[in-house]
């Protein structure tokens, strides 16, 4: 869950990066959060000045603090885990994607990118980027998403202070309830707060003392890196700076979108695949059980190794559904789940589930034979 972040981690390419910088050989060994900032920002350093002034976004990592404003976002967001210094859940599901590969190269050294190359998303990683902060920041970011599709077309101040004013205050309450009792005091002086942000900034006689304000401060930390998101992902456009409009592909889906939104994020794993997936991919079909099989197979045995044990069946599911998306074929973690007990009911001894420490689902084995795949 996210609420607050830096106003200058805009750019949702870089996290791409930190998850090629922070995948170690295997999931035993570790790598700081430090040493991740001081890798991303020296595979940087060999750009020329050239693409910084040839290139009109803003977020881009000019600083070693910059650099570890990036990495934090990607901890918010497990892409990796602070506690363990490893990849988390959600970068360990990007690790293992072919869209990582040539991040990987570039890190290396093996190839060449432009900055523009490394801060742009592909289809695929638009759609398993928008899960994740649907689902992560899933008290703003969907509210967002609904006032800009009313809107079309908008001025950043005028987000800026209708999520303040509005979709701020509604957030923290919705999250009062789901908090623990020593949370609650400080969640209910941040309410207390919010709900004057209004009247305080009225108070302000001119635009100039306004943005000087501290408040201000708080505004832009919070909504202007919300807004680079979503034009990331290719649902908000950039016209110029401080304005925005709904891209037509978004609008030509108003409804659709709208409908993936009113419904509760426990229904997003299913929905960013049976939804929004074909809006960012529009060719797209279902695999066969065999093609479903074999990705299965493929990509247990790819983080298997990796983890050096058995896998999350959670995260083996997304992993599987992103993974046959880069193939153009959409399935969703349902019918993942529900191939796996298929497979360990037909073939018992090959197929191995466990419930693991942590009172999630593990997959210990996978060992099928081309004929089993094919059935």
């Amino acid at each position: 869950m996210i609420l607050e972040t830096h106003g200058e981690v805009c750019r949702l390419g870089y996290l791409r990066l930190i998850v090629a910088a922070a995948k170690t050989e295997a999931h035993s060994e570790q790598v700081s959060p430090g040493f991740v900032a001081a890798v991303l920002e020296e595979s940087l350093k060999k750009l020329g000045q050239e693409h910084y002034t040839a290139l009109d976004a803003v977020g881009l990592i000019r600083s070693s603090v910059a650099a570890r404003n990036y990495v934090s976002f990607a901890a918010d967001l497990n892409l990796i885990n602070r506690q363990t210094q490893r990849l988390g859940d959600n970068g360990i599901i990007y690790a293992f994607t072919r869209s990582i590969t040539p991040i990987d190269a570039y890190l290396k050294g093996e190839t060449k990118l432009s900055l523009l190359d490394l801060i742009s998303l592909k289809p695929v990683e638009k759609v398993f980027f928008t899960w994740l902060l649907l689902a992560q920041d899933y008290l703003i970011l969907p509210g967002i998403i609904k006032w800009a599709l009313e809107h079309e077309t908008f001025a950043r101040i005028d987000a800026m202070n209708y999520v303040m004013e509005e979709l701020y205050p509604q957030a923290l309450t919705m999250l009062l309830t789901a908090v623990g009792k020593r949370m609650r005091g400080e969640i209910m002086s941040k309410i207390e707060s919010a709900r004057k942000y209004k009247e305080e900034r009225l108070k302000y006689s001119t635009k100039a003392l306004w943005i000087r304000s501290s408040l201000y401060a708080k505004y832009r930390h919070v909504v202007p890196p919300r807004l680079e998101w979503l034009v990331d992902l290719g649902i908000l456009s950039r016209v110029r700076r401080g304005r925005y409009t709904v891209s037509d592909n978004i609008l030509s889906h108003k409804e659709i979108v709208l409908k993936a939104l009113s419904q509760s994020p426990s229904k997003l794993r299913e929905n960013i695949f049976t939804i929004l997936a074909p809006i960012f991919i529009p060719y797209t079909g279902r695999p066969s059980r065999e093609a479903l099989n074999r990705e299965l197979v493929q990509t247990f045995n790819t983080i298997s190794h990796w983890l050096e044990g058995p896998v999350k069946v959670s995260l083996l599911e997304m992993a599987v559904c992103i993974r046959l998306l880069e193939n153009n074929q959409i399935a969703t973690p349902t019918m993942v789940r529900d191939t796996i007990n298929k497979l360990s009911i037909l073939y018992p001894d090959k197929i191995y589930l466990t419930p693991g420490p942590d009172e999630n689902l593990y997959l210990t084995k996978i060992s099928l034979g081309p004929k089993e795949i094919a059935q």
